[in-house]
C-alpha cells in the first residue's frame, strides 16, 4: 500500500517544472521580441517590441538576457537590422532598468565593433551607423564618469547641483562632457538629413521614416543636455572669470544654432507631428556674462504621443510553437484504493499551503523594505544631529582661539609689569584662572576620549551588523552604503565633539536600540533562510527523479538517432552509386561511337580537341579531392555527385573529338595508336567509377593522368605537316610591317631633307621647303598613326570572327577580304614612298609640284580604302573602328592641306620667275604675250588629252580590279 509522504515530491515536481516552464516562456518572448524589433525589413523598429524589452529589462533588473539575445542574433547581418539595433538599445538606455547602463559597460567593445564593421559602407545606412555607434558608446562614458545621473538625463536643478557638489571645477568637467556628447547627437542628425535626398526618401516613406525614427530618443536626450548645459554655464560664470570660458560659449553658441535647426526641420516633418511634440527653443541664445537671465531660462519640455501600434499580421502565430502544458498527474491507484479519492484534497492543500507560503515570503520582504526604510531614516537624522554638533563645535573653536589670544595678550602684560607688585597679583589670578581653564580641559578630554571609544566600538559593531543583514538581504546593501559613509563623517568629525558629551550618549543609546532591532531582523531573516533551504531540499528530490526520467529518454533518442543516421548515410551513398552509373552511361555510350561507321565523317582539328585538355584534367583532380573528402565526411555527398558528372561528361567529350581527330590524321599508325590510348583511358576511367561505387580507395589517379597525357600527345601528332600553301596570317602581317617600315622610312628622309634644305638654302626658296616638307611630314605621321590603329582593328577583327580556329584558317575563310586589306596596305606604302620621291625632287628643284599633290591624293584615296576594308568585318559599335575612321578624316583634312601648299609654293615660284618685265621692249612683249597664249591653248589641249588618258587608265584599273578580286559575282554572306 503507497504511503501518503510521496505525494510532496510529485507537486514538488510539478512545481519546479511549472518555474522553469515561466522562465523559459519569459526567455522565449524576450527573444522574440528582439528578432522583431531588429529585422531586416526597412521599417521603423515597432515600439510594442522595444517597451517588451525594457519590461524584461526591469523583470531580471539586469540587461543580461537581453546582450544574451544580440549575440543569439548578431544584428550586423545587414545595415537596416544594424540601424535598428542602435535605435532600440538608445531606447532601452533611456528606460530600461538603473542596472542595463552598468551591465552594458562590458559591451562597449561590441558597440565599436558593429560601427567599424559599417564604416567603409559608403551607401544605404553605413555612415548612419557609425555616427549612432559614436553617440552609444559616448552616452555610455558619460554614464559611466557620472553614474548618479538616470538613463533618460532627467535632473531638477537642486539634484544638478548635488551632483557637481557646487564646486566650479566639477562644473568644468562635466560641462566638457555635457557638450561633447551633444556634439555627437547633433552629428547624427545632420547625417540622417544629409541621407535622405541621395536616398530619395521622405517622411512619408517606410525607408524615410526607418532613418528619421531614432532621432525621437535623441531629441528627448538634447533637450535635458540643452538645459544642463545652460545652468552649468551660469554657474560657472559666477565663479571663474569670463575669458577663462571664452571656448565654452563659443562652442555653445554653435551648438545652439545646429540644434535649432535640428528642432525646425524634425518639426515641420509629417512624421513627427503624430508622435512627438518637438520643443522651440528662444530667437537669441542665452548671454551668459549677464546673471539675470538665468531666471528667465525655460528648460524645453519634450512631449512624446503614445501612439497605438498597427496591427502587424507577422506577430499573429498561424501555429502554436509554444511547448504544450505537461500532463496532468494520473493519480496512483494505491492512493485512489486506500484514500478513496481523498488526493484531490491533498493537492488543494498543498496549493494553499504554498500560497501561505508564498503569502509570507511577500510580508517578510516587505518587513526588509521597511527596516532599510527606516534604516534610511536613522541615518538622515544621525547626519542633521552630525550637523548640529558641527555648528556647536565650531563656535566652541572660535570662542577658544579668542581666549588664547587674551591669554597670549595678557602674559605680554604681565611680563612688561613685572616689577611691579599689582602686576604680579594679577599674574597670580590670571595663571589661576588658566591652571582651571586647563583642568577643565583635560576633564573635557577625558570624556571626549572615553565617548570617542564607545562610538567606534559602536560603530564597528553596527557596521557588522550591517554587513551580516547585506549577505542576508541583497536589498539592505544600499543602507549598507550609507552607513558606511555615516561611520566616514563621523570619524572626520572625532576632533571637534568635546562640549556634547549627553547629547552625543542619547545618541549612542539610539544606536544601540537600532542595532537590537537590526539583531532581531537578522534572526528573523535567518529563520526565513531555513525555511527556504528546506523547499530547495524538497526541490532537488523532486529534480532528481526528473533527472533520471531525462536521462532514459536521452539513451532512447540517441540510439533512434543513431539509426536514423546509418539510413541517411545509406540513402547518401544510393546518390552517389547513381551518379556513378550516370557516368558509366555516359562513358560506354561514347565508346560505342568508336565502332559507329557514321562517326567516320565526322573530323576535327587538334587544335580543337586539346582544348578539353586542362578540363578533363581539373575534372580528375577534383574528382579525387572530392572523394577522399566523402570518405571522412558523408556531408560532402553533393560535392562529390558533381564531381563524377563532371568528370564523365568531359572525359566521354575529350573521347569524341579525339576521335574525330584520328579521321584527319594523315599518319595511319598515329591514328591507331591514338584510338588504342583512348580506349584504355576509358577503361581506366570506368573502373575508377566502379571503385567509387564500392567505397574502395582510387589510388590510379596518377596513372590516368598519364594515360590522358598521352592521349594529348597523340593528338598533337595527328596535325597535317604537308606541304602548305604560303600562310595569309604571314602575308598580311609581312604587308602590314612592309607598310609601316616604309612610312617610317619616308618621315625619316622628310626630316633629313628638311635639316639639309636649313643648312643649305635662304629666302623663298627655304620657306617653300619648310612648308613642303612640314606638311609631308605631319601627313606621314597621320598614315602611320592609321597603320597602327588599323593593325589593331586587324586583330580584334580576327580575334572576334577566328572562333576556335587559327587565324590561318579565319584568313583563308575570308580570303577575298584578305586580299582587299592588302591590296590597300600595298596602295599605302606605294602612296608613300611616290610622296616621299615627289617631295626629295622638288627640294632639289628637279621635280615638279603636281606629283607632290597627285602624291598626297593617292595616299588619302589609298588610306580610305585600307578603311572600307577593314570596315566590312569589323564590328559596328568598336571603339578601334571609329579611332581608324577619326585618323582617315585627320589625313584627308592633311592631304589637302599638302595640295594648298604645293599649289601655294609653285605659285610663289613661277610667279617670281616669270612675272618680271622690266626690261622688255614693246616688241618683246608683245612676241611673249603671244608665245604665252599660243603655249596655253597647247597645255589645255595636252590637259584634255591627259585627263582622257586618266579615265581610261582608272576605267582599266577597276576592270582588273574586278576581275582580280570577284567583283562581279554576288559575294553573300551565308
Amino acid at each position: 500500500m503507497t504511503s501518503i509522504k510521496k505525494i510532496p515530491n510529485v507537486l514538488g515536481t510539478r512545481r519546479a517544472n511549472t518555474l522553469e516552464q515561466e522562465r523559459d516562456h519569459f526567455e522565449r518572448s524576450q527573444e522574440a521580441s528582439f528578432r522583431k524589433a531588429v529585422n531586416d525589413e526597412e521599417v521603423p523598429v515597432k515600439m510594442k517590441h522595444v517597451r517588451n524589452l525594457i519590461i524584461g529589462t526591469f523583470t531580471d533588473k539586469s540587461a543580461d538576457l537581453f546582450w544574451r539575445n544580440v549575440a543569439l542574433n548578431p544584428p550586423i547581418n545587414t545595415d537596416v537590422t544594424a540601424w535598428k539595433f542602435c535605435h532600440c538599445l538608445h531606447v532601452v538606455f533611456r528606460d530600461g532598468h538603473p542596472n542595463v547602463l552598468r551591465d552594458s559597460q562590458r559591451h562597449v567593445n561590441r558597440i565599436k565593433d558593429t560601427g567599424q564593421h559599417f564604416r567603409h559602407l559608403t551607401h544605404g545606412y553605413g555612415r548612419l551607423i557609425r555616427f549612432y555607434c559614436d553617440l552609444l558608446v559616448t552616452k555610455l562614458n558619460f554614464h559611466q564618469r557620472y553614474p548618479r545621473f538616470p538613463g533618460a538625463l532627467t535632473v531638477t536643478p537642486e539634484e544638478l547641483e548635488a551632483l557637481a557638489e557646487n564646486d566650479a571645477n566639477n562644473y568644468f568637467e562635466l560641462a566638457v562632457e555635457m557638450l561633447e556628447y551633444m556634439e555627437c547627437i547633433l552629428n547624427l542628425y545632420e547625417a540622417v538629413f544629409s541621407s535622405m535626398d541621395p536616398s530619395r526618401a521622405n517622411s512619408m516613406t517606410r525607408s524615410g521614416q526607418c532613418r528619421l525614427a531614432p532621432l525621437i530618443p535623441c531629441i528627448q536626450d538634447s533637450s535635458c543636455l540643452y538645459d544642463c548645459i545652460v545652468r552649468i554655464l551660469f554657474q560657472l560664470h559666477k565663479a571663474l572669470p569670463t575669458d577663462m570660458l571664452s571656448g565654452h560659449r563659443t562652442r555653445f553658441y554653435k551648438q545652439f544654432q545646429q540644434l535649432q535647426q535640428f528642432y525646425n526641420n524634425t518639426r515641420n516633418l509629417q512624421y513627427f507631428k503624430g508622435l512627438i511634440q518637438v520643443p522651440a527653443l528662444p530667437q537669441d541664445p542665452p548671454n551668459f556674462l549677464v546673471e539675470a537671465e538665468l531666471r528667465s531660462h525655460v528648460a524645453p519640455v519634450v512631449v512624446v504621443e503614445e501612439q497605438p501600434d498597427p496591427v502587424d499580421l507577422s506577430d499573429t502565430l498561424l501555429i502554436d510553437t509554444s511547448e504544450p502544458e505537461p500532463p496532468p498527474i494520473p493519480p496512483h491507484p494505491d492512493l485512489i484504493d486506500s484514500h478513496n479519492g481523498s488526493l484531490a484534497e491533498v493537492v488543494a492543500e498543498r496549493e494553499s499551503l504554498i500560497d501561505a507560503l508564498h503569502g509570507e515570503l511577500e510580508a517578510m520582504r516587505a518587513e526588509v523594505q521597511r527596516a532599510r526604510s527606516q534604516a534610511t531614516h536613522n541615518e538622515e537624522q544621525l547626519r542633521l544631529r552630525i550637523n548640529d554638533l558641527e555648528s556647536t563645535i565650531a563656535e566652541l573653536d572660535s570662542e577658544l582661539l579668542a581666549e588664547r589670544q587674551s591669554r597670549e595678550s595678557i602674559l605680554a602684560q604681565v611680563e612688561a609689569a613685572a616689577a611691579s607688585a599689582e602686576a604680579v597679583t594679577r599674574l597670580a589670578a590670571e595663571e589661576t584662572r588658566r591652571r582651571t581653564a586647563e583642568e577643565k580641559f583635560v576633564k573635557m578630554k577625558d570624556v571626549y576620549q572615553k565617548l570617542r571609544d564607545e562610538h567606534i566600538n559602536l560603530i564597528r559593531s553596527k557596521a557588522e551588523l550591517d554587513k551580516e543583514l547585506g549577505q542576508a538581504r541583497e536589498a539592505l546593501s544600499t543602507s549598507q552604503r550609507s552607513q558606511d559613509e555615516a561611520v566616514a563623517n563621523l570619524q572626520r568629525l572625532q576632533a571637534q565633539m568635546v562640549h556634547e558629551a549627553e547629547t552625543q550618549q542619547s545618541s549612542v543609546q539610539s544606536a544601540r536600540q537600532e542595532a537590537q532591532s537590526l539583531h532581531q531582523q537578522l534572526s528573523a531573516a535567518r529563520t526565513e533562510r531555513d525555511e527556504a533551504l528546506d523547499q530547495v531540499k524538497e526541490l532537488q528530490a523532486g529534480m532528481s527523479n526528473l533527472q533520471s526520467q531525462l536521462n532514459a529518454q536521452a539513451v532512447k533518442f540517441a540510439s533512434e538517432a543513431q539509426g536514423l543516421h546509418n539510413e541517411w548515410e545509406s540513402g547518401v551513398h544510393k546518390c552517389v552509386e547513381g551518379a556513378v552509373d550516370g557516368a558509366l552511361v555516359i562513358m560506354a555510350n561514347a565508346l560505342s561511337h568508336f565502332d559507329n561507321e557514321a562517326h567516320t565523317a565526322v573530323k576535327c582539328t587538334p587544335e580543337y580537341t586539346l582544348v578539353y585538355q586542362t578540363l578533363v584534367d581539373n575534372a580528375l583532380s577534383s574528382l579525387s579531392n572530392a572523394y577522399e573528402t566523402y570518405l571522412n565526411n558523408f556531408n560532402t555527398a553533393p560535392s562529390l555527385v558533381a564531381s563524377i558528372s563532371n568528370a564523365a561528361h568531359f572525359a566521354s567529350v575529350f573521347l569524341l573529338y579525339a576521335k574525330a581527330t584520328s579521321h584527319t590524321s594523315p599518319n595511319i599508325e598515329h591514328a591507331e595508336n591514338l584510338v588504342a590510348a583512348l580506349e584504355v583511358f576509358a577503361k581506366k576511367c570506368m573502373e575508377t567509377m566502379e571503385r567509387i561505387r564500392s567505397k574502395e580507395s582510387i589510388q590510379d589517379i596518377p596513372l590516368i593522368k598519364e594515360q590522358f597525357d598521352r592521349c594529348c600527345t597523340l593528338v598533337s601528332l595527328c596535325e597535317d605537316q604537308s606541304p602548305r600553301q604560303e600562310d595569309m596570317a604571314e602575308v598580311v602581317q609581312r604587308e602590314m610591317e612592309a607598310m609601316d617600315l616604309a612610312i617610317r622610312d619616308a618621315v625619316d628622309k622628310f626630316t633629313r631633307l628638311l635639316e639639309n634644305s636649313r643648312a643649305n638654302d635662304t629666302g623663298m626658296q627655304l620657306e617653300v621647303n619648310e612648308s613642303i616638307l612640314g606638311t609631308c611630314s605631319d601627313l606621314m605621321a597621320a598614315v602611320r598613326q592609321l597603320v597602327v590603329r588599323a593593325s589593331d582593328l586587324q586583330r580584334e577583327i580576327v580575334a572576334a570572327g577566328k572562333g576556335g580556329a587559327s587565324p590561318r584558317e579565319f584568313y583563308k575563310r575570308n580570303h577575298r577580304w584578305t586580299e582587299g586589306l592588302l591590296s590597300g596596305a600595298k596602295a599605302v606604302a606605294i602612296a608613300c614612298q611616290a610622296l616621299m620621291s615627289a617631295a626629295d625632287q622638288v627640294v632639289s628643284g628637279k621635280g615638279k609640284f603636281e606629283e607632290v599633290i597627285v602624291a598626297s591624293r593617292e595616299i588619302a584615296a589609298s588610306s580610305m580604302q585600307l578603311v572600307m576594308a577593314s570596315r566590312v568585318k569589323a564590328d559596328k559599335s568598336s571603339q578601334k573602328m571609329a579611332d581608324l575612321s577619326t585618323t582617315a578624316k585627320q589625313i584627308s583634312t592633311l592631304t589637302g592641306t599638302v595640295v594648298a601648299t604645293a599649289e601655294n609654293c609653285r605659285d610663289k615660284i613661277s610667279t617670281a620667275s616669270t612675272l618680271d618685265f622690266s626690261k622688255l621692249s614693246l616688241h618683246s612683249a608683245k612676241r611673249l604675250e603671244m608665245e604665252t597664249l599660243v603655249k596655253m591653248l597647247e597645255t589645255e589641249k595636252q590637259l584634255e588629252n591627259e585627263r582622257t588618258k586618266l579615265a581610261e587608265l582608272r576605267r582599266h584599273h577597276y576592270k582588273l580590279a574586278g576581275e582580280l578580286e570577284g567583283w562581279d559575282e554576288e559575294d553573300i554572306p551565308k
